[in-house]
């Protein structure tokens, strides 16, 4: 019994000793959590069909601007396509939403998007731009991706480029 009793009182006296730390008033826990970001959820889940050919800065985007990675984590579904005949066939099956291109091929992807069946909407996307070509990107097209940005602003890009969408889509129902 006395055993028991001086491994108990030994026990305890080596949990507080080496937990200490753990009985502060929640100071230790700001330390331990102070790496980890809250994620964020897309305000609309969108359904992406990224046109990267191997040539384009559109992958260094994905993959180095970690483009790719805050997308999905945020719910969005994305789908890759490397060659204008694998784009044509992906539009042509429909079910998308957005389209990202590099700026170079946006205009020629915004055709092929105008006669697909759900006319998605173009995002050229830019891979470290310089402030002209960002300028010119926004002044011809309504939302642009820039890669590498924070994950908050891939993700109000885009919201508006489906709130957009939704408010053309709208005007389009009403007489």
């Amino acid at each position: 019994m006395t055993r028991k009793l001086v491994v108990g009182v030994a026990l305890l006296g080596l949990a507080l000793v080496l937990g200490g730390d753990v009985l502060a008033c929640g100071d230790k826990l700001v330390i331990v959590g102070r790496g980890l970001r809250p994620r964020r959820k897309a305000a609309s889940r969108a359904s992406i069909l990224v046109f990267a050919p191997p040539s384009g800065s559109l992958p260094a985007a994905l993959g180095e601007g970690g483009l790719q990675q805050n997308l999905e984590r945020a719910g969005h579904r994305l789908n890759r396509v490397a060659t204008e005949e694998d784009l044509r066939k992906a539009l042509g099956a429909g079910g998308y939403d957005l389209v990202f291109a590099d700026l170079a091929a946006a205009p020629r992807v915004e055709a092929a998007a105008s006669r697909a069946p759900a006319h998605p909407t173009v995002l050229p996307t830019l891979y470290k731009p310089s402030p002209a070509e960002l300028k010119a990107a926004e002044t011809e097209f309504q939302c642009v991706i820039k890669s590498p940005a924070r994950e908050k602003d891939y993700l109000a890009v885009i919201d508006e480029a489906m709130a957009a969408r939704a408010r053309q889509a709208k005007a389009t129902k009403a007489p």
